[in-house]
């Protein structure tokens, strides 16, 4: 603690501050460099990360739905004349057709049965090998008794549940599979009570026919030629089903409503990033100014603060250039604009590069030229030209450079998480200089302060001095 300013009278600490402020802000000027930088590696890293996200959405052929997949561009919906015995679904790459469907046996688990009259109190029930003998409780509590043996079973990892039935009048007991055999082993199982065995129904296998195919298997579930069947009740004798598929375009024109939608947010925001002039009048607050603000002051500047710092950023409007180009393409002779994704009317600011969506065009392309609209999107030219390839499969190439690896721009100057770029970048060596700097600003300011203090410490001392002498004079003449 500085005492400082007796003596002379003077705010020594007023004067030294006031002496040091163009210093103060010299520090205070670099600090803002620095948090500048940290600003634009926020909004690069908020652009790289909206990136990833589009491209894993869209273009990841390891997902299962990605629209860069032949498979997904096919569906095909079926209809059953009778869904109480047998249903079908389309997948990706369903066959189209009309099927007629007979069933003549579903496949059923193993089941038996302990008539309720049966379950009295120190009787034995006997199951695999798993026993368990009644109580009065269990007399009383005919569920409590079922879920007591389940808990046996399962502590004994054998393949069979129980449960009472009032409809059925008693213990219900079943295997968890359904079909004559389960692996290797005939699916049945062992169930008596006081050592009498009781009857019990081996699972069966499904018996029927989907066309000219002969069914005869374990589950009531087969999928074929990419369709699933699930069979849910038996035909009559010489009786069929009548199964009927067609092309449905529903999921495929959702798909690319999508696309176009997220394209556009995505778009959007480049534009908005790139197109906003930032405001000189906001710089970013020094620790004194923030002192005077409250937080919500506080948060509001620095929203002005981020605002308009990548306008006509190169890399930014590199990237979205090229989206916009792609977006373009004439592809086999088919654009875009020619299946209903029509580029916007307002083609300024924000909304330049984005597209409106024909619903009702669009379906029509895909019911009337499925292949060529397909072709448009993920169709690969023989040619060594990339730009003859569909618009999807071009987006792919530039997504990818740009975002998914690490010798993008973006990624080079700014980093992301998860990635040797995280900590390697442009930007993150740049605040380390600045830091630096700063550091040695302050140290060079606290000296200066120092002998700023130091020195009218000094003439504290003479002062002192004198103001004794004058004291010890007036002293001597009598007039103290």
């Amino acid at each position: 603690m500085r005492i400082t300013g007796m003596a002379t009278g003077l705010d020594m600490d007023e004067i030294i501050k006031n002496s040091m402020k163009p210093y103060r802000i010299k520090v205070d000027q670099m600090t803002q460099k620095k948090d500048v930088v940290e600003i634009k590696q926020k909004l690069y890293r908020d652009v790289i990360k909206d990136g990833k996200e589009f491209f894993n959405k869209y273009f990841d052929v390891a997902k299962s739905d990605s629209l860069l997949l032949e498979k997904n561009w096919s569906s095909v919906s079926f209809t059953s004349a009778d869904e109480s015995i047998v249903s079908a679904k389309g997948n990706g790459g369903a066959v189209k057709g009309n099927y007629d469907v007979s069933v003549t046996q579903l496949a059923t688990k193993a089941t038996g049965k302990i008539n309720t009259s049966e379950i009295k109190a120190g009787s034995k029930i006997e199951i695999e090998g798993v026993s368990i003998t009644i109580t009065d409780e269990h007399v009383k509590n005919h569920k409590g008794l079922a879920s007591e043996i389940n808990e046996k079973l399962a502590e004994a990892k054998k393949d069979i549940t129980v449960k009472y039935s009032e409809i059925s009048d008693g213990l219900i007991f079943e295997s968890k599979n359904t079909g004559v055999k389960i692996g290797d082993k005939d699916n049945t199982f062992k169930l008596s009570i006081d050592g009498s065995a009781k009857n019990v129904t081996p699972g069966k296998n499904l018996d029927g026919k989907i066309g000219d195919h002969t069914l005869n298997q374990a589950t009531n579930t087969v999928t074929l030629d990419g369709i699933t069947f699930t069979f849910n009740g038996t035909t009559e004798v010489d009786k069929t089903i009548k199964i009927t598929g067609k092309t449905d375009t529903k999921e495929i024109k959702d798909k690319l409503v999508g696309f176009v939608n997220d394209y556009n947010k995505l778009m959007e925001k480049l534009n908005t990033l790139t197109g906003t002039r930032h405001d000189r009048g906001y710089d970013p607050l020094t620790e004194e100014q923030k002192k005077e603000m409250s937080e919500s002051e506080i948060k509001l500047w620095n929203e002005r603060v981020e605002k308009g710092q990548l306008y006509r950023d190169s890399d930014v409007t590199r990237i979205a250039n090229s989206m916009k180009e792609t977006m373009r393409s004439l592809v086999g002779g088919t654009k875009l604009e020619t299946i209903g994704i029509k580029p916007v009317k307002d083609y300024s600011g924000p909304l330049n590069g984005t597209f409106t969506i024909d619903e009702d065009m669009l379906t029509k392309a895909l019911e009337e030229n499925s292949e060529g609209v397909m072709n448009l999107f993920i169709g690969k030219s023989d040619s060594t030209d990339k730009s003859k390839n569909g618009i999807l499969n071009q987006l792919k190439d530039t997504l990818d450079k740009e975002f998914m690896k690490s010798t993008g721009s973006l990624l080079e100057k700014a980093g992301y998480e998860g990635t040797s770029t995280f900590s390697n970048n442009t930007l993150t060596k740049s605040m380390s200089d600045y830091e630096k700097k700063i550091k040695d600003m302050e140290k060079s300011f606290s000296r200066r302060e120092q002998a700023l203090y130091s020195k009218y410490a000094t003439l504290e001392k003479m002062m002192n001095k004198l103001n004794s002498q004058q004291s010890n004079l007036m002293s001597q003449l009598g007039m103290s």
